[in-house]
């Protein structure tokens, strides 16, 4: 397995984009000659029927098909550009652009964060609704919706000191019930207002079909080799990654475990052959092989889908016996439109090296040579003993002279604490993380619709 190594992208408006934008035409036309040659088969069908099978069920059409895809969550604008760029690919290549909405994963927390600015800057966490522990986004109900209807005037009031409009003043709205589709419907119509128009269709929809529960009965009918192959690529993952874990990138499938979810109303929880289909949901790795394999032409993954399918490249390349699709990592970076003075690079750093040396160095400081202390600091015993009573004179020089620069530790303390505060107040003020409904539309529409 070949180690990448994907960094996310921290300054602003920056891109990771591997490959790079300009190669993805040709290697969505490789993808498909290479997918419509293979001579492999799922459930007795070869794998170019299937494909048009499983298309036709979720009426897409024949021609390249670029998928994208995440959970329905308020995601940073890093991971919205996925949706834009689809779409870009999409009309780059006559073809159709397909959202994968990921809801078969949890909502780990019903909180959002974003900065408060005020005297201080410091970072809220407030709650959009009742927490009850993590739910697939497929059964996940707002559970107070009085408290949900007010989270938009609670945000109001805590950025009223910002110097921009956040959207989230004006789009959020009372909830469809669901959290991940009123998330999505949000979405949904800025990107249409925007010029992005891709097909979606959630994961639970997509379990329901025909196609799907052919690929689900395959795998069954065949878990020893699939589950050797699986468990192959993960143990060569992380081998090459040097993780000892043996929960990352996934846990290994147990016997007798299928590599799907069992889905109930309150959770998930590992399938077996006892599961009923319609209760089986892909986890991550075979929710990208299906879309990757099975339904489209080109995947375009953030940084985290990126290094797992690593593991899935491995999983179709012995278990399928094909060389895997190529795709794309892509992520960006933008940060919240707040003004703040740059700092110097390694400001803090620099900083407390220079208070450290005032403190253990005070002689360098002070505009009269010490003759004594020279030479105990030129001074180069052998023995322990004498490398001992060294340590000691310097020490007690040390705090002979430390006195005489306590004006100069006092300035350089008081120009670390500023410089540990404004690098804090960066740190906040620029995280890339930060939901997008937390950003003006102007700046939104300057940084998504180029990728059109």
């Amino acid at each position: 397995m070949t180690l990448r190594r994907f960094r996310a992208p921290t300054g602003d408006g920056e891109v990771l984009a591997e490959p790079s934008v300009e190669a993805l035409p040709a290697l969505v036309a490789a993808n498909r000659q290479l997918l419509e040659q293979s001579t492999a088969q799922i459930g007795g069908v070869s794998l170019r029927e299937f494909r048009k099978q499983a298309r036709a069920e979720l009426q897409l059409p024949d021609g390249p098909l670029i998928i994208g895809g995440h959970q329905p969550e308020l995601s940073h604008p890093g991971v919205w550009v996925k949706h834009f760029a689809i779409h870009g690919l999409a009309r780059r290549v006559n073809g159709t652009s397909l959202n994968l909405i990921v809801d078969n994963d949890t909502l780990k927390t019903p909180c959002l964060r974003f900065p408060s600015v005020g005297s201080d800057v410091r970072e809220l966490c407030i709650a959009f609704d009742d927490d009850i522990g993590e739910r697939p986004y497929e059964t996940r109900l707002i559970q107070n919706s009085e408290r949900f209807a007010a989270f938009a005037e609670v945000v109001r009031d805590a950025t009223k000191n910002w110097p921009f409009e956040p959207l989230i003043r004006s789009i959020w709205q009372p909830s469809l019930g669901n959290v991940g589709e009123t998330f999505s419907a949000w979405r949904q119509n800025l990107e249409r207002e925007w010029g992005c128009h891709n097909c979606e269709v959630t994961v639970r929809e997509l379990s329901q079909t025909a196609s799907f529960a052919r690929f689900v009965s395959h795998i069954s009918a065949d878990l020893p080799r699939f589950r050797a192959a699986y468990n192959g690529a993960v143990i060569a993952y992380r081998q090459t990654h040097g993780l000892r874990s043996k929960n990352h990138p996934v846990p290994d499938l147990a016997e007798g475990e299928l590599p799907f979810w069992e889905m109930s109303p309150t959770g998930r929880r590992p399938a077996t052959n006892a599961t009923p289909h319609g209760a089986m949901r892909p986890r991550a790795l075979t929710l990208t092989l299906f879309a990757r394999l099975c339904l489209g032409d080109f995947f375009i993954h953030g940084i985290g889908g990126g290094k797992y399918d690593e593991v899935t490249d491995e999983i179709i390349r012995d278990y399928f016996q094909i060389e895997p699709p190529a795709y794309q990592v892509l992520s960006a970076t933008l940060h919240l439109p707040f003004p703040h003075s740059p700092r110097p690079e390694n400001e803090v750093a620099m900083l407390e090296r220079e208070l450290r040396d005032l403190h253990w160095n005070p002689q360098r400081y002070l505009p009269e040579a010490h003759p004594e202390q020279d030479r105990i600091l030129a001074a180069t015993p052998t023995d322990h003993a004498g490398r001992q009573q060294r340590y000691r004179d310097l020490r007690e020089w040390n705090e002979r002279l430390r006195p005489q620069v306590a004006a100069q530790i006092a300035a350089a303390q008081a120009k670390f604490e500023e410089a540990k505060n404004a690098s804090r107040t960066a740190e906040s003020l620029t995280r890339r993380d930060y939901a997008w409904v937390f950003y003006p539309e102007a700046a939104l529409k300057r940084f998504l619709q180029p990728w059109l």
